[in-house]
């Protein structure tokens, strides 16, 4: 079930409930369920930048595509500039989870910074306090899983022209929940909302280690055999 929101000529799910699965021979955070539900949203008011943030930190990805000689300025997001590039994306998919699905090492970052000051919109729903203990767990299991009361553990976005051209940025899952479709999941929303607006040249902006999952999800070489290039300036200029 979803609740269907209208893009372009078409309708397309704006939110939505799935599951995802481990894969059998990944061994890791085996104390984990091989099944948990996890909750699509392509509405920014669902995004928490504090949480965001994390999950760049977690995931360590950094949007600093600087030389490796400056590998060691910060890289921790500046929130102003994320909220900007936030509220200026074309598209946005995020994907949550409830906490006790997730690997503790992972979660730590979560429960120690937690902020409910940083939402990119207000809103009279406050996130729900993550209770650790036993009878924190069993209500988290009774209440239907929200971007209300779920960790965020998924993201990723796109800019386009609105007319010809897109390109996807800054995909991200959690790592104790990768290899588990998440990510293709988000790659194929963000294709199905640009392509219901008749945009077909889409880019990934992606790290060479990345390319082949990106293969995986239809992407290619164009037929110029073009290279993304970067302009940057050292930090330190």
């Amino acid at each position: 079930m979803g609740l269907v929101g209208c893009v372009g000529k078409s309708s397309l799910v704006s939110m939505e409930l799935r599951w995802a699965r481990r894969r059998k021979s990944d061994n890791a955070a085996s104390a984990l369920p091989r099944s948990i539900p996890i909750y699509i949203s392509t509405l920014k008011k669902d995004i928490n930048l504090e949480e965001l943030r994390n999950l760049y930190s977690l995931c360590n990805h950094s949007c600093n595509r600087l030389s490796e000689k400056d590998s060691n300025v910060e890289k921790i997001v500046d929130m102003k500039k994320l909220r900007r590039a936030i509220s200026r994306s074309d598209v946005i998919v995020s994907v949550f989870c409830k906490p006790q699905h997730v690997d503790v090492d992972d979660a730590v970052l979560y429960s120690e910074e937690e902020s409910l000051s940083s939402s990119l919109y207000t809103s009279e729903f406050g996130r729900q306090n993550k209770d650790d203990s036993f009878l924190g767990d069993l209500f988290q299991n009774a209440v239907p899983l929200t971007p209300s009361n779920g960790q965020l553990v998924g993201f990723g976005r796109a800019y386009s022209d609105y007319g010809l051209t897109a390109s996807i940025h800054d995909l991200m899952v959690l790592p104790s929940l990768q290899r588990m479709g998440i990510g293709k999941l988000i790659v194929n929303r963000i294709v199905r909302l640009l392509t219901s607006r008749d945009i077909y040249d889409i880019a990934a902006l992606c790290f060479e280690d990345e390319r082949p999952f990106f293969k995986a999800c239809g992407f290619g070489d164009d037929r110029m055999g073009s290279t993304t290039m970067m302009f940057t300036k050292s930090l330190e200029a």
